[in-house]
């Protein structure tokens, strides 16, 4: 694909006319550094070898911005709401908004007891992504304007929507439509598309209105799509849109790896499309054969399992070569298959192999080539892969009683952790809830505390039994843990749930000083709660900060805790929280959290060092070292479930767009053949299948004639069938080093956390912790996007600058088009934000008039530039470009001029200069601008010499900057985050930075240890 792009390039397309989707942002990463290397190679020296205008990222991504291009009016205040966020936000308007019980009595007929709020939640949500995945979702939204205010006037106006597709007459049917039109206005009325629906809408945009369809297509002349094998209907609608008649596509997909037809991919599209391509005169379908990844026996083991595999109309099913020469096999038993008696005996096991794989006491690791040599691998080479999350708590316990540290990528099995489940018990508890809910399936809250703990699934059992088995294992909890968080959590509860402060009598218990504090004080009645703040106090009260400082076993602990903390910013996301609504938040986030937790799409920037224990849905489009494929075994692996149609609330004509029996696997369940096809084509080098309960994909079944995994092993010449204790053998080492293949991609708003605090930018993009909400989130945002609407149409502003009166009517105009929208505030304190947002619109218009009436600009320009001496990849965008004599411009960015809601985002002057420099860099080199000169513009200032900063932007200052954002980049690779604040203070009242510190409570370093004092 990157090739592709590059010989288009050559051939003179212009680089904003290709687009290039891939299926993950991990995948669009890697495909933006190799365009940027055939660029290179094809740029003449002095030349511009950037991705220019170029757009390389996931389709759903594309989505919303192509709807914020075409209908800026109308998206550009939206944001993406994710899994979690849209599945609280349905447990919160479960009943009176959304009106599901009609929908939950509808699917129990015949049942002893009525279907469970999480499983109507979980049947309703899948069917209504189906309507978008399918592109047949169409909704009669009220045709009056959207309430801007929250509550009960956006309540009236979701009810009147309809839905306009027919689902069927029944009342399952009937109910799921009105939900259905009621979810959907709900979430245009706060503002919000979600990943299906953002497709849909695009889609629905083009096709509606051809004249932006034709436009579009003008630009947009050359499409290149990876992985189409996952392409879903309304995807496959899309790339049609954009291609029309004349484009050019450029489509490359492996039938062998679609895995996703439960999340609406369809194989099928892919087969249609090379039966078109060769068909026409103007097509070709090209088959790629050349494995770059694994070593020539594993390249075997996969084509002879490919062979197995159903083949659909169309396609074909090549066999691969090797491709890199300098991979080649060390030693048979490498490669092998083993059965066990027992999956406690396979798990231990494979942490023994590990142990030989990776020895940190001596630096060692066995041994893996690499381009220019070879190294020794390292913890984080090496993957447990299993059929579903269900099945890795046996392997992580095993690991870690050999010592081996083992994460969990915030999947499901994120809520089998000892320390997740700890401050789960805690949060049940503030949510009042005397039992954990769920049924009996092994999935379910319940059963992962049995399986974890072996104690009831109530709070307080869980709790005591989740710390006396972490102590066990190391991790450092205070003697008196289990009652200081029982009472905290309880205290929580009662301060939400009567609204009333409590008294000190009834705390006595309670030590973190900002607990305490909204325990004792704040409003009364309490009118709003803060999930991540609560959450954050739980954390203070664990002493969580004792882990930071420990590594190994507590480290990996704050991991899945910084995992949960991005869980719980989900169930913030929706906006204001009620103190009622608390309850149905937690309990969405465990229901949620337990069955349907996915690795973010974003991964990690930096990865922490230790072995991966994922589902292989979840390892697709990964690569390591070391691939164990785990619990092979009867009914698991393949699922016995896997045929089964999925229970939908449809009938009648849309069966014929929507058929379940084509989402589930076929007869010869070459869905589940393709999983492990895509196990097996993970692994770079070392490769073992193992088993405690053989299917018939570990070993041929009598008298079958399809072999399994085992079989074709020991037929390419690996080792099956063998004593354990003599697999693996002839490991050879070498000093373990990170793969030198590993790149950074980042933004200047990430890099900007490393060069203020080394150990904050660790705590959020290492760890994962996020930040707390406060009232005024979304402010500065509010302003910028009106800002944005007043420098795309500057000359029109500019006429009425000196009209105060006709100035603040405008301004208003587009407040109540919801350009300054506020989720989290309602009441007297978003009217006087929203008045003040006025005043200083108002005030730029009138001080920038001349400005605004002679030039043009372009408003948020997207950037994406490399620091080729360290492969760092940063991303960012310009407020505003002023075109003064283009190419020669003015870069200038605003500050909000709000102290509560930009106090932790603000910057010193340096780290202002240091801003501007680095979208200087990028206008020079990507944007192809020509620039001296940047504005620090603050919103809100009222003298004149302290309106505008000015940052100088020759060729010495972009030379510092390109400097130290690289020093960066190698710290953040070196993992150098055992470093404190490296700023001062910003508030005067402030004493250290670790005093306006996000993490203050969760930090060990000694800095914020002494500010806590």
């Amino acid at each position: 694909m990157a090739r592709r792009v590059a010989w288009w390039l050559a051939d003179g397309v212009p680089k904003d006319s290709i687009v290039a989707f891939t299926f993950t942002e991990k995948a669009a990463e890697e495909m933006q550094f190799r365009i940027r290397r055939y660029i290179d190679a094809i740029t003449p020296e002095g030349g511009n070898a950037t991705l220019g205008g170029m757009y390389v990222g996931t389709i759903h991504s594309y989505c919303f911005k192509l709807l914020k291009e075409l209908n800026a009016s109308e998206y550009h205040n939206y944001d993406i709401m994710d899994e979690i966020a849209r599945y609280a936000l349905v447990q919160r308007r479960f009943h009176n908004l959304l009106g599901l019980p009609a929908f939950q009595t509808a699917i129990s007929p015949g049942r002893q007891y009525r279907a469970s709020q999480t499983e109507t939640t979980d049947r309703f949500l899948y069917a209504y992504d189906l309507l978008n995945e399918y592109n047949v979702l169409r909704v009669e939204l009220p045709e009056r304007p959207r309430p801007t205010e929250l509550g009960a006037p956006e309540a009236e106006w979701c009810r009147e929507a309809r839905l306009l597709v027919d689902v069927g007459k029944s009342e399952a049917a009937r109910s799921f439509a009105r939900s259905a039109a009621r979810l959907y206005a709900y979430l245009r009325c706060r503002r919000f598309l979600d990943f299906s629906t953002s497709q849909s809408e695009a889609v629905r945009l083009l096709t509606d209105e051809p004249n932006a369809a034709e436009s579009l297509r003008q630009r947009i002349t050359h499409v290149v799509v990876d992985e189409f094998q996952d392409v879903n209907p309304v995807q496959d609608i899309l790339i049609r849109l954009l291609v029309g008649d004349a484009g050019h596509l450029t489509a490359v997909g492996d039938h062998r790896q679609a895995i996703f037809g439960w999340r609406g991919g369809r194989v099928e599209i892919m087969a249609d499309l090379a039966g078109e391509l060769r068909d026409d005169h103007d097509g070709d379908v090209l088959e790629l054969t050349h494995n770059f990844r694994s070593t020539p026996r594993l390249i075997a083991v996969s084509n002879s399992w490919n062979r197995t595999i159903g083949v659909p109309p169309n396609l074909t099913s090549p066999d691969m070569l090797h491709g890199r020469v300098g991979r080649t096999d060390y030693d048979p038993s490498h490669v092998s298959a083993l059965p066990f008696p027992s999956r406690t005996d396979e798990a231990n096991w494979i942490a023994q192999t590990i142990q030989q794989l990776v020895v940190p006491a001596t630096g060692q690791g066995a041994r893996h080539d690499t381009r220019d040599g070879d190294r020794g691998l390292t913890y984080s080479d090496v993957a447990v892969l299993v059929r579903s999350s269900t099945d890795a708590r046996t392997y992580m316990t095993a690991l870690r009683d050999h010592g081996i540290p083992a994460i969990v990528r915030a999947g499901p099995d994120l809520f089998s952790q000892p320390e997740v489940l700890l401050v789960a018990g805690v949060l049940a508890l503030s949510a009042g809830m005397e039992r954990f809910l769920g049924g009996q399936d092994a999935r379910s809250f319940p059963s992962r505390i049995n399986a974890t703990l072996g104690c009831p699934p109530e709070p307080i059992p869980v709790i005591e039994t989740a710390a006396s088995q972490l102590r066990a294992e190391g991790v450092p909890l205070a003697g008196d843990i289990e009652a200081r968080l029982a009472a905290a959590g309880q205290a929580i509860q009662q301060r939400i749930s009567t609204q009333r402060r409590l008294a000190s009598r009834d705390i006595d218990g309670v030590h973190t000083p900002h607990l305490r504090e909204f325990l004792l004080r704040g409003p009364q009645p309490l009118r709003r709660v803060f999930p991540q703040s609560i959450f954050h106090d739980i954390l203070a009260e664990l002493g969580i900060a004792e882990w930071d400082n420990e590594g190994g076993r507590s480290e990996l602990a704050m991991f899945h805790i910084g995992q949960l903390s991005s869980l719980v910013t989900g169930i913030e996301t929706p906006g204001w929280t009620r103190p009622e609504d608390y309850p149905y938040q937690i309990q969405g986030l465990l229901l949620w959290g337990t069955k349907n937790a996915r690795e973010e799409a974003a991964p990690l920037l930096v990865t922490p060092d230790a072995v991966q224990i994922t589902t292989i849905h979840s390892a697709k489009g990964l690569e390591f070292g070391c691939v164990f494929v785990a619990d092979v075994c009867s009914s698991r692996f393949p699922s016995s479930r896997a045929t089964r149609p999925p229970n939908v609330p449809f009938e009648g004509p849309i069966l014929t767009r929507i058929d379940p029996a084509q989402i589930a696997d076929n007869p010869a369940r070459d869905g589940e053949r393709r999983l492990m096809y895509v196990a097996l084509t993970r692994a770079e080098r070392y490769l073992f299948v193992t088993s405690s309960r053989p299917s018939e994909y570990f070993a041929a079944r009598p008298r079958s004639s399809i072999p399994g995994v085992a079989n074709i092993i020991q037929s390419e010449g690996g080792v099956a069938f063998a004593a354990p204790a003599d697999i693996p053998a002839n490991i050879e080492t070498r000093a373990s080093e990170v793969s030198r293949e590993n790149r950074l991609v980042t933004s200047f708003s990430d890099m900007r956390y490393f060069l203020e605090c080394p150990h904050d930018f660790y705590l959020r993009k290492v760890l994962g912790f996020t930040p707390t909400i406060n009232q005024a989130f979304g402010y500065g945002r509010g302003i910028h996007n009106l800002l944005r609407e007043v420098h795309s149409n500057p000359q029109s502003w500019s006429a009425i600058a000196g009209d105060r009166d006709e100035l603040m009517k405008r301004i208003q105009t587009l407040i109540d088009r919801g350009l300054f929208y506020l989720r989290h505030t309602t009441g007297a304190p978003a009217e006087n934000m929203k008045r003040q947002a006025q005043e200083i619109i108002a005030d730029y218009v009138e001080t920038y008039a001349d400005e605004l009436a002679h030039l043009e600009f372009e408003p948020e320009r997207e950037f994406e530039t490399l620091i080729e001496e360290e492969q760092v990849l940063v991303s960012g965008a310009i407020d505003v470009v002023r075109l003064d004599e283009p190419p020669r411009v003015t870069i200038i960015d605003f500050k909000s001029g709000d102290p509560e809601s930009d106090e932790r985002m603000s910057l010193d002057e340096d780290e202002m200069r240091l801003q501007l420099t680095m979208y200087g860099l990028a206008a020079r080199r990507e944007l192809e601008y020509q620039t001296d000169r940047g504005l620090v513009r603050y919103m809100g200032e009222t003298e004149d010499g302290r309106r505008e900063l000015e940052v100088d932007l020759d060729d010495h200052s972009l030379a510092e900057t390109r400097k130290v954002i690289a020093e960066s980049a190698r710290n953040i690779r070196h993992r150098d985050f055992r470093v404190g604040p490296l700023r001062a203070p910003r508030k005067p009242t402030s004493k250290t930075r670790c005093d306006e510190c996000d993490f203050l409570g969760i930090c060990g370093m000694q800095d914020a240890r002494n500010a806590r004092v």
